[in-house]
Order: structure tokens, then C-alpha cells, then sequence
């Protein structure tokens, strides 16, 4: 069943998806990375903070032996020598723990932007089941992290025997050489051993981080149904949206119609077209359009119109030009001024010989 879901599963995640995956904590995490990272750390600690960490404990060490009779084992000196002890070691060793957290600590933000969930903290009754166990000691993840370790356990191996055998055949010639010539070839042999399986860990870190990413994209994978769910969430659903739109047309098709009465003309095609102008002699700058609309919006604007008495006026032209190029509640361009003032100026002469 999960082989079946999983085949379905052929979009790749969106950035949605990725990020509300990082807030629960489920991120790519590449063991070897952390590997990698610690091992740079103790060879800086080895290379470098290990000599002076030897050092003031040697020192220590050596103040305790050659001072033995200096101190009393009554309760009050043992306590004394106790603690003297534990704040000389801790200033030893204190570089070198912070070095290694460090690096630990740097694993986090060399695999990506670092999260924070609560919900990773949570308990969860499955990890207390033995068949959910059971399960994961035998899953997939859990027999490719063990064929990882053990290839990169064999590697190391092999490539430590095929360094190490050309030397251990020359140990012989170290017989009766001095403490110095010892000391000088084996530094020389671990730092060989050391960078070889260095240069090796960080390409088993690289490696496992790009297995760790893509096996996480490919968990991440969503069917075609997940992300029609995903666009409606963030732009909304199309029925919902085409109803509010739907709603707000109607509304204003009636606060336009309810401007039709108070229109100084209507300018019709005379019947796929109708715009109705408002205009007041000395108070409007320009004919405002408060209505328009084709077929049977345009019959009903032209019957509200009648009802009202007002004037309508056939110039098809001018009603296509109006209702192409001019918005609701907007005045006419300046090209449409002669033209409309030619209607309303024949209006006004009708409404004269009228009265």
C-alpha cells in the first residue's frame, strides 16, 4: 500500500510543502556530515589545542607528585585538593569540549537553515510500541544506514591495511633506533593515516548529503490531487472566488442601474450597446459615464432610462467607442468631446422646444 501511494507521488515538492516540513523538524540530516565534522575537530584538537591541553595537565600532574607533602587528607584539605583538581582539569579540557561543539554544532547550519520544533519534543506512543520498533530496525532507512556504515567501515579498513603494510614490513629496521627517529616516524605514519581517512570521511559526508537530500525530495514528492489541494489553499477555490466575483458584478450592476435615472443621456447602438452619460452644466468638468452594458444589460439600462424619462439618443459609434474605451464612474476622453457634447447639446435643445 505504501509502494502504491508512493507511485503516485510524481510532483515534485513545492516550497510550501518543503517549509512546513522544516517547521516540524523533518529536515535531510547526513550522519557522515556530523561524522566528517567531528573528525575535523579532533584533528584540530590533536594538531593543535592537544599539545597545550597535555601540557597544563602534565603540569598538574606533575605539581600533584612533586607537592605530595604539602597537602593534608584531612576533610577540609581533601576537599580543598579535590576541587583544585577538578578546576585545573576543567581549564584544560574546556577548549578542547568547545572545539567539539562547535563543530557538532556547525552540522546545523553547513545541512541547511536551522529549525526549531516543539512538536519533534512531543511524545509519541508509537516509539513506545515493539512492532513500531521492530519495524524500524528492519525498514529500509534503517538496512541502507547499516550497508552505509558497513561499506564505509570496510573502506576505511582497506585503505588503512594498503597504507599501514608498506611500513609494517620496514618495522624491523626500528630496532635499536633512539626514541626521537620512533617519535619522528610515527607522527610522519598517523598524519599519512590520518589525512587518507580524512580525505576519505569528508567524500563519504559528501556523498551521504546528497543521498540524504534527494532520498528526502523523493519523501517529499506529492501527487497530483496534494498539490490541486495546495493551490486551492493559497489562491482559493476557483468556485468560491468565481461566486464572490459572481456577487460583487451583481452589486455593482445595481448600483448602476440605480445611477441610470439620474444619467443626462443614453447613447445606444440602438440595441447591443447602451452608456448612459451624467452631466451638470458648470459644476462637471466632463460627461461622466455612471452606466453601460451590451444586449440585455442594455435593455434594461434603456427601459430604466425610458421609465425615468430620459433621453436616448442613437449614435452607434459613439455607444461602441464610449463602452470600449471608458470605465464606470470615469469621464470621457478628450476625442469624445465633440462628439458628446454634439448629443448633449441636441438633448438640451429637445428639452427646450419640449417645455
Amino acid at each position: 500500500m505504501a509502494d502504491t501511494d508512493q507511485d503516485q507521488k510524481t510532483e515534485e515538492p513545492t516550497a510550501k510543502r518543503l517549509e512546513d516540513a522544516r517547521k516540524r523538524g523533518e529536515v535531510p540530516i547526513a550522519n557522515e556530515v556530523r561524522h566528517a565534522t567531528m573528525f575535523v575537530g579532533m584533528m584540530i584538537v590533536a594538531g593543535g589545542m592537544g599539545a597545550w591541553t597535555l601540557s597544563r595537565l602534565a603540569t598538574m600532574f606533575v605539581r600533584l607528585w612533586g607537592g605530595a607533602d604539602d597537602y593534608t587528607l584531612d576533610p577540609l584539605g581533601a576537599q580543598d585538593l579535590a576541587t583544585g583538581i577538578a578546576r585545573q582539569f576543567a581549564l584544560a579540557v574546556a577548549p578542547l569540549a568547545a572545539v567539539l561543539l562547535g563543530c557538532a554544532l556547525s552540522t546545523i547550519f553547513i545541512q541547511g537553515r536551522p529549525t526549531l520544533s516543539w512538536s519533534r519534543l512531543a511524545p509519541r506512543w508509537s516509539k513506545l510500541s515493539p512492532m513500531s520498533g521492530f519495524g524500524r530496525l528492519l525498514g529500509k532507512r534503517a538496512l541502507v544506514e547499516f550497508a552505509k556504515t558497513l561499506a564505509k567501515f570496510l573502506a576505511i579498513a582497506v585503505a588503512s591495511m594498503l597504507l599501514l603494510w608498506p611500513h609494517v614490513i620496514a618495522l624491523d629496521q626500528m630496532i635499536g633506533a633512539g626514541p626521537d627517529m620512533i617519535a619522528s616516524a610515527t607522527a610522519e605514519l598517523a598524519y599519512r593515516l590520518l589525512k587518507t581517512v580524512g580525505l576519505m570521511v569528508i567524500a563519504l559526508a559528501l556523498a551521504d548529503f546528497l543521498y540524504q537530500r534527494r532520498a528526502f525530495l523523493n519523501r517529499m514528492r506529492m501527487t497530483k490531487q496534494e498539490v490541486k489541494d495546495e493551490h486551492k489553499q493559497n489562491e482559493g477555490d476557483p468556485k468560491i472566488k468565481a461566486r464572490i466575483r459572481a456577487i460583487r458584478m451583481q452589486r455593482a450592476r445595481r448600483r448602476m442601474m440605480a445611477a441610470v435615472p439620474g444619467a443626462s443621456v443614453v447613447i445606444t447602438n440602438p440595441t447591443h450597446y447602451a452608456v448612459a452619460l451624467h452631466y451638470e452644466h458648470g459644476v462637471s468638468a466632463a460627461p461622466k459615464v455612471v452606466a453601460k452594458g451590451t444586449d440585455m444589460v442594455a435593455l434594461r439600462i434603456r427601459e430604466i432610462a425610458a421609465e425615468a424619462g430620459v433621453p436616448i439618443v442613437e449614435s452607434p459609434p459613439l455607444a461602441r467607442a464610449l463602452f470600449a474605451t471608458v470605465e464606470i464612474d470615469h469621464p470621457i476622453p478628450v476625442e469624445h468631446y465633440a462628439a458628446v457634447a454634439e448629443v448633449i447639446s441636441y438633448v438640451m435643445r429637445q428639452a427646450r422646444r419640449s417645455r
